[in-house]
């Protein structure tokens, strides 16, 4: 399975969640591969603290690629040894979001329930991914998750028309956004959930359960590809 993390805008928490997904996914006895195609490279200096300070999973691999094509073919290479990709784009319109889209089984869209958000998330769910399942003449599934979810505004009234879009939609949802946690925040350094000195219980399961339904699209979607 091949998950191209991706919103056109930045500042979503792309990053922070794809560490997150990918450290569980590691956790769980998966052996995962994690392409780092951002070019501030943040995800790499995360690899190089969590290795020095003994907090990285040993069945989690990353690689830094900025090269699209490069993304492209190591993406499906790694797939092809059996390991569950994640590739992690910049938050932009470039070539690297399109090779990220071009060799994804699935695409996930974080953002939060704000306009700008809520506008680049739809732009690449329903502008950017129909181009390349023409392209590709295949299904290209996608799902959206809520990001940094704030308990508190999450539940103003003002949200709630950019909710009904978001459902309107056809995209798929995550059953439950993604929390607003400091345990989110102190694996931005160095480590994962399940590897820093106090593991927080909630934000792991919010990350098995967003993972959990990665695999379920991603099955579903495969099976109905074959028929």
């Amino acid at each position: 399975m091949i998950v191209t993390i991706a919103n056109p805008k930045g500042g979503t928490g792309k990053t922070t969640l794809v560490r997150a997904l990918s450290g569980t996914a590691a956790h769980a006895g998966n052996n995962v591969f994690l392409i780092d195609a951002d070019s501030r490279a943040n995800t790499m200096r995360w690899v190089t603290m969590s290795k020095q300070m003994n907090v990285w999973p040993d069945r989690l691999e990353a690689e830094s690629c900025l090269d699209p094509n490069q993304i492209y073919k190591m993406a499906l290479q790694r797939q092809e040894e059996g390991k569950i990709v994640f590739v992690d784009i910049e938050g932009t319109t470039n070539e690297n979001l399109f090779a990220g889209l071009y060799c994804a089984d699935i695409v996930l869209i974080p953002l939060q329930t704000t306009q700008d958000d809520v506008v680049a998330g739809m732009q690449l769910a329903l502008n950017h991914i129909p181009v390349v399942e023409e392209d590709q003449k295949r299904k290209l599934p996608a799902m959206i998750v809520i990001n940094q979810h704030d308990l508190v505004t999450g539940r103003a009234k003002a949200h709630e028309p950019l909710r009904e879009i978001l459902r309107e939609s056809g995209v798929a949802l995550a059953s439950q956004p993604i929390a607003r946690r400091a345990s989110y925040q102190s694996i931005g350094a160095a480590g994962t959930l399940q590897t820093v000195a106090k593991s927080d219980p909630k934000a792991i399961a919010e990350m098995e359960t967003l993972l959990g339904e990665l695999l379920t699209l991603y099955r579903s979607s495969s099976a109905e590809a074959k028929q």
